[in-house]
């Protein structure tokens, strides 16, 4: 069996072949990702209401950050 596209014959195999490419394209595409870049990541915002209170948060992150540091050298 064939179908008439545009004034000719084409077979239903040429069809199928045809689908089958672009769902692979399309998918190929999609699973492709983005951007393989890392993105630079941004200092948390302290909102503190003091100075004394900023520096007790700033000392924390920074314990925690070198914790996980220490932790990913074992």
């Amino acid at each position: 069996m064939s179908y008439t596209i545009l004034g000719k014959k084409v077979l239903n195999e040429y069809i199928a072949l045809g689908v089958y490419g672009a769902v692979g394209a399309a998918t190929y595409l999609a699973m492709s990702g983005g951007d393989k870049t890392k993105k630079e990541t941004t200092a948390p915002v302290l909102n503190s209401s003091s100075d004394e209170e900023a520096a007790f948060l700033q000392n924390f992150i920074n314990d925690l950050e070198h914790a996980d540091k220490a932790q990913a050298k074992h």
